[in-house]
């Protein structure tokens, strides 16, 4: 049988023809890195082939593709994507135990670090912020900043996107995550309506401050990487890709256009026949080599395919997540279901309905069996500890142990940091009770 040596652990392994290098390391229980999950869609598994390139497959369109966008020697291979039809000796180029750590904990945590999606991008940048901010007291910058964010976000949200980022004065918006269809179609009629809205807002501000108060939006529509992105403990789900640079830049050239809304050639694919255009521009745009044409959208015709989420709906700004029916909550009962895949109980107390996380906060135990006193304070029925239900703080620590328990035990339990439990927004509506993060 053919072997397959490896630099990195001084091994000799064999195994079947056609397999690829990535198969051959796993079988054998190398720490093989792979973040993608072994679909050519990230570089971490590459190798240097140091003897025997010739018994390597030829490159597949797959791996031919991320080779000529990361310019990989011939001797630099996927070995996700690399058959092996003879003996090959290798050197893996990312093996350092840090790599490893890193990214088996954050596949841990959040799943694959980055996947592949096509979504619209909403891109909005306060025009002449800079000169504004410093002619205005900063309180009162603080003050538009977040009335202003806040109407836009609650627009963006009825619309199904997302307010993925902010960056100083400008926010990025996503449409498409929720895998409900018509994404550039729900990101230009927000659009639209932010703009509608600044209306009445600019004239406001101009009233109060003297000042123009003015947003740009560009939006574009293509394939970006989705992940959490960010320091372990601080990771946020975010969107990155030429996709999110289109956007940035079809909001650019908004000044140059004198327009207030312009969306490229891409995102007007998407929407042709239901749009109404009030002019176009042909242009290079910043960091491209070739002209294109970008398109002011006056109005949207007709209403949006997408279809209905009937698990989430936005009101007042704030995303509910459907729970479980209320005619199955009697007083004086609890209820386990979940909210964003964290299991939940939810019960009334004296008719106010209430949620809170089911799972103790000194040895993540579940608090379906606890009593609830007359307070509203929840008792884990293991340990004793009890949490007030309306604002999760710890009303008792560890005050039911066994008293059989050895001392060194109770020391232990009871020494463990004192964490408030998490509770949620409750609503009734449609007969269901929602949640949603306070």
């Amino acid at each position: 049988m053919p072997v397959l040596s490896s630099r990195n652990e001084k091994g000799r392994f064999e195994f079947e023809k056609n397999q690829t290098i990535l198969e051959v390391s796993l079988e054998n229980e190398l720490s093989h890195l792979h973040v993608c999950g072994g679909h050519g869609r990230c570089s971490t598994c590459r190798v240097q082939v140091l003897d025997g390139l010739e018994n390597c497959e030829n490159r597949n369109a797959i791996e031919q593709a991320m080779s000529e966008k990361l310019d990989f020697p011939d001797d630099v291979r996927l070995a996700c994507q690399t058959k092996l039809k003879g003996d090959v000796t290798i050197r893996r180029l990312l093996n350092g135990m840090e790599d490893i750590k890193f990214a088996k904990s954050a596949i841990e945590q959040s799943g694959p670090i980055g996947s592949n999606k096509d979504v619209a991008i909403l891109f909005a940048d306060i025009e002449n912020f800079t000169p504004l901010s410093e002619r205005m007291a900063s309180f009162d910058v603080m003050y538009l900043l977040n009335k202003y964010f806040d109407f836009a976000g609650d627009i963006v949200m009825s619309n199904g996107g997302a307010m993925n980022n902010y960056i100083g004065d400008a926010f990025l918006a996503v449409f498409g995550l929720d895998d409900i269809g018509d994404e550039t179609f729900r990101a230009v009629k927000a659009g639209i309506e932010i703009q509608s809205r600044l209306n009445e807002f600019s004239a406001q501000v101009e009233e109060d401050f003297d000042e123009l108060f003015k947003v740009r939006i560009g939006i574009h529509y293509g394939e970006v990487i989705v992940g959490m992105l960010g320091c372990r403990g601080t990771e946020r789900l975010s969107v990155i890709g030429d996709t999110v640079n289109m956007a940035a830049r079809a909001e650019a050239a908004n000044k140059d256009a004198d327009t207030d809304m312009l969306i490229t050639e891409m995102a007007y694919s998407q929407v042709e026949g239901r749009v109404e255009v009030e002019d176009f521009i042909r242009m290079k745009l910043k960091g491209t080599s070739e002209r294109t044409t970008l398109y002011e959208i006056k109005s949207v015709i007709g209403d949006s395919l997408a279809k209905e989420n009937t698990e989430q709906k936005i009101i007042g700004g704030i995303e509910w997540n459907r729970s479980v029916p209320v005619a199955d909550l009697k007083e004086g009962s609890k209820l386990e279901t979940s909210y964003q895949d964290e299991a939940v109980l939810v019960f009334r107390h004296d008719g106010e309905l209430r949620a809170i996380q089911n799972a103790c906060t000194h040895m993540n135990l579940p608090l379906t069996g606890g009593d609830i006193d007359d307070g509203g304070n929840i008792t884990c029925p293991f340990h004793g500890t009890a949490y007030c239900t309306k604002t999760g703080e710890v009303t008792k620590w560890c005050e039911g142990l066994p008293d059989d328990m050895p001392a060194e035990n109770k020391a232990m339990i009871t020494s463990i940091k004192q964490n408030p439990i998490k509770t949620f927004l409750t609503l009734e509506s449609d007969n269901h009770v929602w949640l949603a993060e306070p």
